[in-house]
Formats: C-alpha cells, sequence, structure tokens
C-alpha cells in the first residue's frame, strides 16, 4: 500500500497529530524529564505511532518522517528513563 494511494486528507490529520502529541512530549520533558506526565506523553506519542504502523504497515515511517521534517523534534525512546515511575 502506498501512502500516496491514501485519503490526502486523513494523511495529513494523522501528520497534525502527531505533531501536537511530539510537542506535548517535549514541553512535558523539558518541564521534568523523569515526571508521570512525561512518560504518559511518551505512551500516547508511542501508542499513536504504533496505531499508525497497524494501518499502513510499512508507510507508517513516512507519516511519522512528515511530523520530525515538521517539528525538527526527535522521536523519543520506547525505553523509560531510569527514575522514572511505573504503574503496577
Amino acid at each position: 500500500m502506498h501512502l500516496a494511494m491514501q485519503n490526502a486528507e486523513t494523511i495529513n490529520r494523522l501528520v497534525e497529530q502527531g505533531e501536537f502529541l511530539l510537542k506535548c512530549f517535549h514541553e512535558e520533558r523539558e518541564k521534568d524529564p523523569a515526571g508521570m506526565e512525561t512518560e504518559f506523553a511518551r505512551g500516547e506519542l508511542l501508542g499513536w505511532r504504533g496505531t499508525l504502523h497497524t494501518l499502513y504497515r510499512d508507510c507508517a515511517e513516512d507519516i511519522v518522517n512528515r511530523v520530525v521534517a515538521r517539528t525538527r523534534l526527535p522521536i523519543p525512546d520506547v525505553e523509560v528513563p531510569c527514575g522514572a515511575p511505573r504503574a503496577f
């Protein structure tokens, strides 16, 4: 499946959502790198990315790359940093 064959409006909305989530993550990380809100924002972003991979498979990273290019912010690692709170 090629991304060009998808509905452009849907793809643009997914990019906008990714931009919002990535910016929120970086804002929270600036406030408190190991805080609960930072990890919540990381989870939201990684959930968005995982959903993209489920729906668009190989083309998902094209959407992620658009988000990174537009925001000029890196995608966070999947690893939870040491000292971050964890739920049971």
